[in-house]
């Protein structure tokens, strides 16, 4: 199914399978909400089955033409491999894991309207639904090397993340996390048993794997103030500061190529994946209003 999806094919032929209707449209759900990239992929499925109620074939809808979904995923692979390498910094899987559940938090926000809910809108605009936090987080957590899917429920209309630490699952729900504060970051549904998520308010859940949140070892766990900030967009020596000598270096860079002590994370100040003019115009206007 997925390889007639991303192959852009009109009717794809799935007869060998045996399965019924309901069965088809469990696992398109599960398809589509596990793979952060099928986000062209139109929610309406329409197939044709046999008289003994088996599928043959299905016809899926898509949303962009290959052409267009080509622009679109080379931009997603773009800024999550950018965001992602931000998360490079830390040593264990628990921190990167905090540190772009963090940045979700702190850089994205719930779309009300219901629009958003791929990643590339919510990467476009800012704004997504559950659905959307919990394929851009899978997508982030993937492009370093953590193992991640999702859990949704059908009782909350809800959805969120099963995240693989050290061998062991967890629940992170970056939406609920997310829209628990205005001012802070919370994590208070942040690597989460089975048993905990519960008791948080998680019910019905359903998994497009075997797997089971068993391990209490963050249960007691205080997640605030925890992460060391060890990247400052715009600190591009890594002084500590963002000052006038950081603006001085992105700009030798961009004229010669060469800078002391240069660091092309901190520089990609609007995190698009390059050190261009454009950072330098956010990191003159960011000095200038510190001023």
């Amino acid at each position: 199914m997925t390889e007639g999806f991303y192959g852009f094919e009109e009717i794809i032929d799935i007869s060998e399978f045996a399965l019924t209707p309901t069965e088809l449209l469990h696992i398109f759900s599960c398809v589509i909400k596990d793979d952060p990239y099928l986000f062209f992929v139109g929610r309406n499925l329409r197939y044709s089955y046999k008289t003994n109620g088996c599928v043959l074939t299905l016809t899926p809808q898509y949303t962009m033409t290959r052409e267009e979904y080509e622009i679109s995923f080379a931009y997603c692979v773009e800024r999550v491999g950018a965001i992602a390498a931000l998360a490079e910094h830390y040593e264990s899987d628990s921190e990167k894991a905090l540190f772009l559940h963090d940045y979700i938090c702190e850089g994205f926000e719930y779309d009300y309207e219901l629009k958003n809910d791929g990643v590339y809108d919510f990467l476009i605009t800012g704004r997504g639904t559950c659905e959307a936090y919990m394929l851009l987080y899978s997508a982030l957590l993937r492009e370093c090397g953590i193992e991640s899917h999702f859990a949704a429920s059908d009782l909350l209309t809800h959805i969120w993340n099963i995240v693989r630490i050290d061998g062991e699952w967890y629940h992170v729900d970056v939406t609920w996390d997310d829209s628990a504060s205005e001012e802070n970051v919370s994590r208070r549904h942040f690597l989460l048993s089975d048993e905990a998520a519960m008791k948080k308010g998680h019910r019905d859940w359903y998994l497009p794997i075997d797997a089971e949140c068993s391990s209490e070892k963050y249960g007691d766990f205080e997640f605030d103030g925890l992460l060391e900030v060890k990247v400052t967009l715009g600190d591009v020596d890594h002084d500590g500061e963002v000052t006038l000598l950081d603006l001085l270096i992105l700009r030798r860079w961009q004229a010669s190529g060469e800078a002391p002590d240069f660091c092309r994370f901190c520089a990609d100040i609007n995190l698009d994946g390059r050190a261009d003019a454009e950072d330098t115009e956010l990191l003159r206007r960011k000095l200038i209003a510190n001023d």
